[in-house]
């Protein structure tokens, strides 16, 4: 977690517990008496690298079990999700950068006619600090008494300078469906301030920081998100989706769920530990398939995103899940694009996801250098990766990869190591991220402690795994953002022979863009301009070479 640097204006409090009188915030008008009930939840318009990401379109699930929670406990409440319901609405805010979602006014209208006595904000990713802060402003400009709250994992890691700021009154640190009830119900007159964890807020012009005391235990307590507040059909009509899809051009009706928080695991990279502890918690597998069967009979999906850190941890719950999705005969199929541990996969469970529905995954072996490995706390899966991706190949399940190049030190020669390994795999994407210090990390605190950050300048619109231009290894960062896309385009357009792959299922127009992306970022390297001659030979067939020309 990161450090808390306090001064002598903070004070930090331990939650009471006994409803003792606390120090009342700052600009939080008293409703005792239960008048702030209606309360809006926000996910705001999402900023991505123009060359390097991809727009999606997906379900907001932190605001989404919080919108259930509320509402179990009799709360009015709205889900305003800017990203997909502004989706066509693109701002290029240079950088090569560019934001996407409803826009301030539609906001601002938004909130008008809602009329919340509460908004909470979440922001699920660093890049998305400036469009949470200005909801917060809108929110304000409306009505200085509405009281506004910001969660999520970028929160978490730096709620204490984002309660500062003038437009926020409270800030959530980790998890945050009981605690935003605890908050209400002391916005509401029925507790002290003193006697909520795991919040910050301003009073009296100091910082009252109040300690994470504990984790939900039993995560069956939480009710499924709160999916009846959106339109589902919008998300399953876009159809963009975590990573490119190599199914063709039709739009699975895809939903996301999770089933778990946290990883056994703490890899220095990883900022999970400021979110969800450092514990692993699950749900129990009948009440995951309780949600699986309400995806599929309530909205009508036909295919699931397990979105958990590590789903196949605790693989005896794994196999139950499986064994129950075969024995309903549940008609789903699946993908876990967030990434498998491989020591928590073996020839029998795979066979069981198989016949579950499995059509992906991702395994995340990082890195092809054991020492490197080593340094970052990651389990090393060098060994283990080649059999699990050969019988899962043999079962039809399709294998992606996670890779991460330009580790603090990392030499060239480790690089190509880990990219050889990579091809070895044969997968059908290799994904490699540029390591990126995230807030919240082991990592990012080391480069704030070696002066190679500096808090008080930093953009943390930055903060992508391939637009990061923080230079930690000895690899000149421009040469890894190009082996990231090389190698990322090669193992989706070319076979292992080095042909373009003729039979590849994907959308046309999504092929087109990637390409493009590609001879965007760098027109003069050989490779691509190979690659980008063999997709033309291929497209001439299907009457889009002039498309793709026009597009580069």
């Amino acid at each position: 977690m990161n450090k808390l640097n306090l001064s002598l204006e903070t004070l930090i409090l331990p939650p009471t517990g006994n409803g003792a009188a606390s120090t009342r915030p700052d600009k939080v008008r008293d409703r005792s008496g239960g008048h702030a009930k209606r309360v809006l939840l926000v996910f705001p318009p999402m900023v991505f690298s123009k060359f390097q990401s991809r727009q999606t379109a997906l379900f907001p699930l932190g605001i989404g079990y919080v919108a259930a929670t509320l509402l179990q406990a009799g709360y009015e409440v709205e889900m305003l999700d800017c990203p997909s319901e502004g989706y066509d609405t693109l701002v290029d805010i240079g950088k090569d950068r560019y934001v996407y979602g409803l826009t301030e006014d539609i906001i601002r209208k938004r909130i008008e006619s809602f009329q919340p006595d509460v908004v909470c904000i979440s922001c699920l990713f660093s890049t998305l600090e400036n469009r949470m802060i200005r909801v917060a402003d809108i929110v304000k400009s409306i009505d200085p008494d509405i009281v506004t709250v910001c969660g999520g994992p970028h929160v978490s890691a730096f709620y204490e300078r984002i309660t500062r700021n003038p437009a926020v009154d409270f800030c959530i640190n980790g998890e945050g469906e009981f605690v935003t009830l605890e908050l209400l119900d002391a916005i509401n007159g029925k507790r002290s301030f003193s006697s909520v964890h795991a919040i910050s807020y301003k009073s009296a012009g100091k910082l009252i920081v109040q300690p994470r005391t504990s984790w939900i235990q039993d995560l069956d307590t939480v009710p499924h998100p709160a999916r009846q507040l959106v339109d589902m059909d919008k998300y399953f009509t876009i159809g963009k989706t975590q990573g490119l899809r190599l199914d063709g051009a039709q739009h699975p009706r895809l939903a996301q769920l999770t089933t778990s928080r946290g990883c056994p695991f703490q890899c220095t990279y990883c900022a999970k530990n400021v979110t969800w502890g450092k514990s692993y918690r699950t749900r129990s597998a009948e009440n995951v398939i309780d949600e699986i069967e309400q995806l599929v009979g309530t909205f009508g999906a036909n295919r699931l995103a397990f979105q958990d850190d590590n789903f196949t941890a605790d693989m005896g719950r794994a196999e139950t899940i499986f064994d129950t999705m075969i024995e309903r005969k549940i008609p789903v199929t699946w993908e876990a694009h967030n990434g498998l541990g491989v020591n928590f996969l073996s020839p029998p469970l795979l066979e069981k996801m198989r016949a579950s529905g499995c059509e992906s995954f991702t395994i995340a072996v990082e890195s092809a250098n054991s020492p490197r490995l080593r340094k970052v706390r990651k389990p090393n899966y060098i060994k283990l990766a080649p059999p699990i991706v050969d019988k899962a190949r043999e079962l039809g399940i399709e294998v992606r990869g996670f890779f991460m190049i330009g580790f603090p030190g990392e030499t060239l020669d480790e690089v190509w190591r880990t990219v050889e390994y990579a091809r070895s795999l044969d997968l059908a994407v290799t994904a490699f991220a540029v390591v990126t210090p995230l807030p919240g990390t082991v990592l990012y605190n080391e480069c704030v402690d070696a002066g190679l950050i500096d808090e008080t300048t930093i953009d943390y619109e930055d903060f992508s795994f391939g637009g990061f231009d923080l230079q930690l290894s000895e690899v000149p960062v421009d040469q890894l953002k190009c082996v990231r896309k090389i190698e990322w385009l090669k193992t989706v357009f070319l076979d292992r022979e080095g042909n373009f792959k003729t039979d590849l299922q994907m959308d046309p127009q999504d092929m087109i863009e990637e390409l493009a992306n590609g001879m965007s970022l760098f027109p003069d390297n050989a490779e691509l301009q190979s690659l980008h001659a063999k997709a033309l030979a291929h497209f001439e067939t299907k009457g889009l070479a002039d498309e793709l020309r026009a597009a580069v």
